[in-house]
């Protein structure tokens, strides 16, 4: 790829990354078709089921339904970052989409523990941001402190939702795994994750800083995870809401992907 048009001025966004996207995209079509497809067939899937969940918005169906709306929103940068070479920045959207495939296997298995674990998990994290703020001293006005200070006493204990008690509840517990081995390579600021920046000299006695686009195994990589996440997804939500015929295409979409070569483990 020819970083001489732009990259240094403005990374990512240069023509020289626009131009070669055909060509990133070409060296991993299949993996590419495949994400696709899913996109497709979950937007087919969240059409039709917007149209018939019609409860109160906690709901198991309801939820269901919104988390398919993130879902296919997540899939569709994974896909756009990706095909730029932006390794990292994929890499972080599949692994949110990880995350939902696990809340979409706690809402199947297990509803009403997941629900009241979302829903302590909103009330925790507002409380966090109350002590927050009353401890940093970021309200001014006496009365609205007296009254953050009251909303934080009697509140009732709560906790943030651990993405590792949710995997437990639902079959896809070993998907955890994808979740930390993403989190560690890019969602988190961590020794891994900025070794993608260390470039080694062939002898290893230094050191240069590195910025680069991925490679083609790199970018399986990234599509094998998100493809796997997706599946999980479309499958648990169909199986829910009893879309049988959205049910068999995803179950199609992962016949293709049991067939594809393997990829490189983060």
């Amino acid at each position: 790829m020819d970083f001489d048009e732009g990259f240094e001025e403005i990374g990512f966004l240069s023509a020289g990354i626009t131009n070669g996207i055909a060509n990133l995209r070409a060296e991993d079509a299949d993996w590419f078709k495949i994400a696709e497809d899913i996109n497709a067939a979950l937007m087919r899937t969240v059409k039709a089921a917007a149209a018939a969940v019609h409860t109160t918005s906690m709901t198991p169906e309801a939820v269901a339904v919104r988390l398919l709306l993130r879902s296919c929103g997540t899939l569709q940068g994974v896909i756009l970052v990706t095909e730029r070479g932006m390794v990292a920045e994929g890499r972080m959207l599949a692994r949110s989409l990880v995350e939902n495939a696990l809340c979409v296997a706690a809402l199947h298995d297990d509803p009403d523990t997941f629900l009241k674990m979302l829903k302590q998990d909103s009330e925790a994290s507002r409380h966090l941001q109350r002590k927050f703020i009353i401890a940093q001293n970021l309200i001014d006005a006496d009365a609205k402190r007296d009254k953050l200070q009251a909303a934080i006493d009697n509140i009732g204990k709560s906790k943030l939702m651990s993405p590792k008690k949710v995997a437990e509840l639902g079959p896809m517990v070993n998907l955890y795994l994808a979740y930390q081995r993403l989190s560690d390579d890019a969602a988190h600021l961590s020794a891994k994750s900025l070794d993608r920046h260390v470039q080694t000299n062939a002898a290893r006695s230094g050191w240069n800083y590195k910025w680069c686009t991925s490679d083609q195994g790199e970018n399986a990589t990234t599509l094998h995870y998100t493809i796997l996440a997706s599946l999980a997804i479309g499958i648990g939500i169909t199986q829910m809401l009893k879309d049988m015929n959205s049910n068999a295409e995803f179950s199609d979409i992962a016949n293709r992907f049991g067939a594809m070569p393997p990829v490189t483990v983060m």
